[in-house]
């Protein structure tokens, strides 16, 4: 399903409490078409947030983010640039996992993703695994001569975000990284008694707008 979100027409009066995709779509400035992709389990409820074809901050020693141990929707909110001369061309803004539909109240920003060939992904650290596994079978993605399953799977449904399909049941949430490579924030966004209901990477402001950041969550009692 894909609708359109004026932001703008939102930004008069109160604040009303609103769903993770809602939030982010009214916070911009930026008119945004959001995307369905599907749903994706994060097993095990740790996750990396990476590059795909790197796999930059990867790996045992590298900590990993904790999100809920339960499907999530995955959106993406999209970003129609128009150069001209009736030439538009379509990026994403933000990729967003959503597991709940709770009123956002706060959240945090995380760390940030680090693009190196214009896409990020969420993987689960078993994924990296399996995903660095595959490109033994298939050579490194970025410098395949011969593309295998993957490269097909990004050339033909960029800028996603999409769902991988590939050898071992390997399926995880990819996106291109709006005008492409750079760090990017990851950010969780939670519900008024403090459950994460959402995390999502941003990667395209409007001009003069600084990232998209909830207000923080009150500390926890000592």
């Amino acid at each position: 399903m894909i609708r359109t979100l004026a932001a703008l027409l939102c930004a008069t009066g109160p604040a009303a409490a609103q769903d993770a995709a809602t939030w982010l779509a009214t916070e911009t400035s930026l008119e945004v078409t959001v995307t369905e992709a599907g749903q994706w389990h994060p097993v095990g409820g740790q996750i990396h947030a990476t590059d795909p074809l790197t796999l930059f901050q990867t790996g045992p020693d590298v900590p990993t983010l904790a999100v809920p141990d339960a499907p999530a929707q995955v959106l993406g909110l999209h970003y129609e640039h128009d150069f001209g001369d009736d030439v538009t061309e379509r990026r994403t803004a933000v990729i967003v996992l959503i597991w709940s539909d709770a009123p956002v109240a706060c959240g945090a920003d995380l760390t940030s993703v680090a693009v190196d060939t214009g896409l990020a992904s969420f993987l689960t650290p078993a994924q990296v695994e399996a995903l660095a596994q595959y490109e033994d079978r298939y050579g490194p993605s970025y410098v395949a001569a011969v593309p295998g399953p993957f490269e097909q799977q990004i050339e033909a449904q960029y800028p996603g975000p999409f769902l991988t399909d590939l050898p071992g049941d390997l399926s995880f949430p990819v996106t291109g990284s709006g005008w492409g490579d750079g760090a990017y924030p990851v950010v969780s966004l939670h519900d008024a008694d403090g459950a994460m209901v959402a995390l999502y990477a941003q990667f395209i402001t409007a001009d003069g707008e600084d990232w998209l950041l909830p207000p923080p969550c009150p500390q926890a009692a000592p």
